[in-house]
């Protein structure tokens, strides 16, 4: 196994995809836990895919978002070409949807992080073009991070994948996908084109979102919303009835509740009131 890349101290091999091996290291540098991701002989031998590889992932290190896993850098050392990533600790999110419904108020939650990231990258002009359960990971703090914008064609192990203008078909495209992802994550499963009604499968989803999924799903040019940041405000006006409705018109507090103040102990109240008696008695005597 690798030791060493650039000021990247390799720590294990977590995995692999379509560019190559995956390993978590340490940035001696800035001491912080990344990603590296080591690009395949397959490709790092062939020049000319090598510099398309390396212009895809430098156009997407533009990117500075919540929740999209950021690319720190491409380096090259020797034989190898690597881009170190984000390391993103938790479990993606098609694990935590396994096949079963998540609850209607954290789906929309999820999916409102997913569309802020999206139109932030929309925004960039880069397209994710493989947005899936997959590529999103659910850390402990319950925040999602979308992984690998701008290498989606690598990904799918393209032979001759290329940099490609983003266009507006792109763009819906990740809307679509995104509201696929939301049917799936209020369902427990993947839409089909005959698909009833996210409320159809789960009653606990509110009707409201139907119209919203059905419409993020669209593939026809103007039945869709117009942008990732129109889907993201309606998702929020959503969430905000359900809390309504539920009770919770206030989002909680992340600050510690203050412990309840311990009753006072009735025997404390008697003796302070005989206390002040016997003292009205005591002053009412030396005045006679």
């Amino acid at each position: 196994m690798l030791e060493s890349l650039g000021h990247y101290k390799i720590l294990d091999r977590i995995g692999a995809d379509g560019i190559g091996d995956v390993y978590r290291a340490r940035d001696t540098k800035l001491g912080r836990t990344v990603a590296i991701k080591v690009v395949s002989p397959e490709i790092s031998k062939n020049a000319a895919r090598r510099q398309r590889l390396v212009e895809d992932a430098r156009a997407a290190t533009v990117l500075s978002h919540p929740n999209i896993a950021v690319l720190y850098e491409v380096g090259e050392e020797k034989e190898h070409t690597y881009l170190a990533c984000e390391f993103v600790p938790g479990e993606p999110l098609a694990a935590v949807i396994a096949s079963r419904s998540l609850n209607p108020r954290r789906a929309i939650d999820f999916a409102t992080q997913l569309a802020d990231a999206l139109a932030d990258a929309h925004a960039e002009g880069i397209a994710h073009r493989n947005l899936k359960a997959s590529a999103v990971t659910v850390t402990p703090k319950e925040k999602v991070k979308l992984l690998d914008f701008g290498l989606s064609a690598w990904l799918k192990r393209t032979a001759n994948a290329a940099p490609q203008p983003v266009d507006e078909a792109d763009l819906r495209g990740d809307i679509a996908a995104l509201g696929a992802l939301l049917f799936e994550m209020l369902t427990g499963k993947q839409p089909t084109p005959s698909a009833a009604p996210p409320s159809a499968t789960n009653p606990a989803v509110p009707r409201e979102l139907d119209a919203i999924v059905a419409k993020a799903m669209s593939k026809t040019e103007g039945a869709q919303y117009e942008s990732a940041a129109t889907l993201a405000a309606e998702l929020r006006t959503v969430a905000a009835i359900l809390d309504v409705r539920s009770g919770d018109k206030e989002p909680p507090s992340i600050a510690p509740a203050r412990p309840a103040a311990k009753p006072v102990a009735t025997w404390l109240i008697v003796v302070l009131i005989l206390a002040a008696i016997a003292g009205l008695l005591w002053y009412a005597t030396r005045s006679a």
